[in-house]
Protein backbone atom coordinates (compact mmCIF):
# COMPACT_ATOMS: atom_id res chain seq x y z
CA UNK A 1 0.00 0.00 0.00
CA UNK A 2 1.44 3.71 -1.05
CA UNK A 3 1.20 6.07 1.51
CA UNK A 4 1.08 9.54 0.28
CA UNK A 5 1.92 13.01 1.57
CA UNK A 6 0.55 16.32 0.73
CA UNK A 7 1.22 19.53 2.05
CA UNK A 8 -0.84 22.02 3.36
CA UNK A 9 -1.97 24.98 1.10
CA UNK A 10 -1.02 28.33 1.72
CA UNK A 11 1.84 27.39 4.87
CA UNK A 12 -0.38 27.79 7.93
CA UNK A 13 -4.10 26.43 7.07
CA UNK A 14 -4.29 22.62 5.57
CA UNK A 15 -6.08 22.00 2.50
CA UNK A 16 -8.47 19.48 5.05
CA UNK A 17 -9.79 22.52 7.07
CA UNK A 18 -11.70 24.29 4.16
CA UNK A 19 -13.44 21.07 3.68
CA UNK A 20 -14.20 20.26 6.93
CA UNK A 21 -18.28 21.70 9.00
CA UNK A 22 -16.78 24.52 11.05
CA UNK A 23 -19.72 23.88 13.78
CA UNK A 24 -19.35 20.12 13.97
CA UNK A 25 -17.18 19.20 17.33
CA UNK A 26 -13.93 17.36 16.47
CA UNK A 27 -13.35 15.59 19.49
CA UNK A 28 -15.13 12.08 20.62
CA UNK A 29 -17.37 11.56 23.11
CA UNK A 30 -19.34 9.17 24.37
CA UNK A 31 -22.95 9.76 24.46
CA UNK A 32 -23.78 6.67 26.50
CA UNK A 33 -25.64 8.15 29.65
CA UNK A 34 -23.43 8.21 32.89
CA UNK A 35 -25.62 5.39 34.73
CA UNK A 36 -24.36 3.02 31.48
CA UNK A 37 -21.13 3.53 31.63
CA UNK A 38 -20.80 2.66 35.47
CA UNK A 39 -22.86 -0.67 34.33
CA UNK A 40 -20.81 -1.38 31.51
CA UNK A 41 -17.55 -1.05 33.53
CA UNK A 42 -19.22 -3.23 36.44
CA UNK A 43 -19.51 -5.89 33.68
CA UNK A 44 -16.00 -5.49 32.25
CA UNK A 45 -14.67 -5.93 35.76
CA UNK A 46 -16.78 -9.17 36.36
CA UNK A 47 -15.97 -10.89 32.97
CA UNK A 48 -12.20 -10.04 33.68
CA UNK A 49 -12.11 -11.81 37.55
CA UNK A 50 -10.71 -15.28 37.38
CA UNK A 51 -13.20 -18.06 38.25
CA UNK A 52 -13.55 -18.29 41.91
CA UNK A 53 -12.03 -15.06 42.61
CA UNK A 54 -13.68 -11.60 43.64
CA UNK A 55 -13.87 -9.11 40.76
CA UNK A 56 -10.95 -6.88 41.11
CA UNK A 57 -11.43 -3.40 42.05
CA UNK A 58 -11.07 -0.12 39.16
CA UNK A 59 -7.95 0.93 40.95
CA UNK A 60 -6.33 -2.72 40.54
CA UNK A 61 -7.08 -3.12 36.84
CA UNK A 62 -6.05 0.55 36.34
CA UNK A 63 -2.87 -0.14 38.20
CA UNK A 64 -2.46 -3.40 35.93
CA UNK A 65 -3.05 -1.71 32.56
CA UNK A 66 -0.44 1.03 33.45
CA UNK A 67 1.83 -1.39 34.02
CA UNK A 68 1.35 -3.60 30.76
CA UNK A 69 1.48 -0.10 28.68
CA UNK A 70 4.31 1.05 30.37
CA UNK A 71 6.32 -2.63 29.80
CA UNK A 72 5.03 -2.72 25.76
CA UNK A 73 6.28 0.94 25.84
CA UNK A 74 9.58 -0.56 27.22
CA UNK A 75 9.94 -3.36 24.87
CA UNK A 76 7.50 -3.26 21.80
CA UNK A 77 6.33 -6.30 20.29
CA UNK A 78 8.67 -8.81 22.70
CA UNK A 79 6.93 -7.05 25.85
CA UNK A 80 4.36 -10.02 26.15
CA UNK A 81 7.58 -13.19 26.05
CA UNK A 82 9.64 -11.22 28.40
CA UNK A 83 6.40 -10.82 30.53
CA UNK A 84 6.42 -14.75 30.32
CA UNK A 85 10.00 -15.42 31.10
CA UNK A 86 10.09 -12.73 33.98
CA UNK A 87 6.73 -14.62 35.81
CA UNK A 88 8.88 -18.00 35.04
CA UNK A 89 11.56 -16.64 37.04
CA UNK A 90 9.62 -15.39 39.45
CA UNK A 91 8.14 -18.58 39.41
CA UNK A 92 11.43 -20.59 40.25
CA UNK A 93 12.93 -17.86 42.72
CA UNK A 94 9.47 -18.69 45.03
CA UNK A 95 8.41 -14.85 44.55
CA UNK A 96 4.96 -15.36 44.34
CA UNK A 97 4.13 -11.55 44.31
CA UNK A 98 5.83 -11.64 41.24
CA UNK A 99 5.08 -14.00 39.75
CA UNK A 100 1.24 -13.14 39.37
CA UNK A 101 2.29 -9.39 38.93
CA UNK A 102 4.05 -10.36 35.83
CA UNK A 103 1.42 -13.21 34.68
CA UNK A 104 -1.58 -9.94 34.86
CA UNK A 105 1.46 -8.19 32.70
CA UNK A 106 1.60 -11.12 30.20
CA UNK A 107 -2.20 -11.61 30.42
CA UNK A 108 -2.89 -7.65 29.02
CA UNK A 109 -0.54 -8.36 26.38
CA UNK A 110 -0.84 -12.05 24.94
CA UNK A 111 -4.09 -13.83 26.94
CA UNK A 112 -3.43 -17.47 25.11
CA UNK A 113 0.43 -16.90 25.70
CA UNK A 114 -0.55 -16.15 29.62
CA UNK A 115 -2.72 -19.15 29.63
CA UNK A 116 0.23 -21.46 28.32
CA UNK A 117 2.47 -20.27 30.94
CA UNK A 118 -0.31 -20.71 33.85
CA UNK A 119 -0.74 -24.43 32.73
CA UNK A 120 3.35 -24.84 32.33
CA UNK A 121 3.29 -23.44 36.29
CA UNK A 122 0.35 -25.66 37.34
CA UNK A 123 -2.04 -23.00 38.12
Amino acid sequence: MTIRFAAAWGGTTPAIARALCPGAPLSAGNDNPPATRRQTRRMALARTAPAGEAALQPADLDAALAAALMHFARHGLSAATLARDEALAAHAAGDESAEIRWLEICRRLDRRMAAAAERRLGH
